[in-house]
């Protein structure tokens, strides 16, 4: 049992680190890094995107699309500087989707327009960071497409626990927050 738990948030935890090192940024038109278009909030404290990606595979006969975040810049924030943020949902097009917790979202329930999100925190320090899931409620998001590229917005605050602390967490961090993102991409 315990290994079940273990090994999915250890496979994301990689996913996040090599999304990191493989990200790009995407220069477009209004998409420069540092630009408040695609941000995010854990509680008070505020991230704006620096680097990003999209990808999508078919798993069980359905499109599984992710979307990967992160910040950039100098640490601001002491131990909560840098985050990133992982989305992925079963491509349903654009329109309203339903968050859920990461044991519902399987390909089984890929005909809904379901979503999955985790926040890590304190990605910018050596000293240790969080990772954040959604894990029940009934939280929205809407979906947009843009330039080919979903973008992500949650306009009233879902919930993240806890769900992993990487060299011992984020020192005073909170077992859960209100999460809240602007067009995220």
């Amino acid at each position: 049992m315990i290994m079940k738990k273990i090994i999915p948030s250890l496979s994301l935890f990689f996913a996040m680190l090599l999304g990191a090192s493989c990200s790009k940024s995407d220069k477009g038109p209004g998409t420069d890094p540092g630009s408040s278009e695609a941000s995010w909030k854990m509680g008070t404290y505020a991230y704006t995107r620096g680097t990003s990606n999209q990808s999508s595979s078919i798993i069980g006969g359905a499109n599984l699309h992710i979307v990967y975040a992160t910040t950039s810049g100098a640490p601001t924030q002491g131990v909560f500087s840098g985050s990133a943020v992982t989305v992925k949902f079963f491509d349903q097009g654009p329109g309203e989707y339903t968050i859920v917790a990461e044991s519902a979202f399987s390909s089984a329930n890929a005909v809904n327009k379901i979503m999955s999100i985790d926040c890590a925190i304190g990605t910018a320090v050596s000293t240790g960071s969080t990772l954040y899931t959604y894990a029940s409620g009934t939280g929205k998001a809407k979906v947009t497409k843009v330039d080919n590229q979903y973008r992500i917005t949650i306009d009233n605050g879902i919930t993240l626990n806890k769900k992993l602390d990487v060299n011992g967490g984020v020192a005073g961090a909170l077992t859960s927050y209100s999460f809240t993102c602007k067009s995220i991409f």
